[in-house]
């Protein structure tokens, strides 16, 4: 049986559209020593921008420098922004966390079987309760008190963010309000996961309000978080039917299974360098 061939760069682009970029960008990989595995590419139209993601492997011509001085000559000419991204660096996200568990175990339990190119190095959370799931993962576990005041608390995580080297933050199921300051630090690197098909029904038990109401399509929307509350660039979406014969603690679970569906799809594309953010919005190319 062959070998599956991988990736060892991933590389992203966008632009404004004009002629010529693909062949200018895979004529650059593969002059550099590159060999291109797959390509995506879109045009948004309405903004006149060009997207493009690539993975290709390398013979043992490639030389990083090299290529990133010459791809810099073609990004300089077509107007990009770029990134090259080494397939062996693995990103270091932080899990953070309340009492609600759904969301932690579906990621943890999809990271156990490999499908999430990533490492968890660390769970922050603001309660206690889920400890003990961090110690059945191996992971450390910090809790931090946001009763002493959102700069302090957040300076705290922001502190544990830095001395663990993360990268990238999601919020599964964080119930706590992010302050402008710190969404801008972290800006496009923080996920939140939120019942995103229930805008009439803010507060307290979303769920319950909607099954008062008679719902029959409910759904969660995976997003950036930013300083505006839950309107950050969509990432990930999806909708369930619910039958009126479902009770409320149906209802509940039903929330939470698409919710930790909505939540993983949406690192699994981030950490797939398939998310692209212009003028505001996202773009997936996968």
């Amino acid at each position: 049986m062959m070998s599956m061939i991988r990736p060892d760069f991933a590389l992203t682009v966008s632009c404004p559209d004009q002629k010529g970029i693909i062949a200018a960008v895979t004529h650059t990989i593969a002059t550099g020593g590159g060999n291109i595995l797959n390509l995506s590419q879109h045009t948004a139209v309405d903004i006149n921008t060009f997207l493009l993601k690539t993975d290709f492997s390398v013979d043992e011509s490639f030389d990083r420098a090299a290529f990133e001085a010459a791809f810099a000559a073609v990004a300089a000419k077509f107007k990009m922004d770029w990134k090259l991204h080494d397939k062996a660096v693995r990103t270091r996200v932080a899990i953070l966390v309340s009492k609600t568990s759904h969301c932690l175990y579906e990621l943890l339990l999809k990271h156990q079987d490999g499908e999430l190119d990533c490492d968890f190095p660390v769970i922050i959370a603001n309660h206690p309760d889920l400890a003990s799931v961090a110690t059945q993962f191996h992971i450390p576990f910090f809790q931090v008190d946001p009763a002493k005041g959102k700069a302090a608390y957040e300076a705290d995580v922001q502190r544990i963010l830095e001395d663990w080297k993360i990268d990238t933050v999601v919020l599964a199921r964080y119930m706590q309000i992010l302050s402008p300051e710190f969404t801008r630090r972290w800006a496009y690197q923080v996920i939140n996961i939120h019942h995103g098909f229930l805008p009439a029904f803010m507060g307290a038990k979303p769920y319950h309000q909607a099954w008062h109401r008679g719902v029959k399509i409910i759904g969660a929307t995976a997003h950036f978080a930013n300083e505006d509350l839950d309107q950050g660039p969509i990432i990930s979406q999806d909708t369930i039917q619910v039958p009126d014969t479902c009770s409320i603690a149906e209802f509940v679970q039903m929330g939470k299974d698409v919710e930790r569906k909505v939540l993983f799809e949406a690192l699994r594309c981030f950490l797939n360098r398939e998310v692209f953010v212009s003028g505001g919005r996202t773009f997936l190319l996968p």
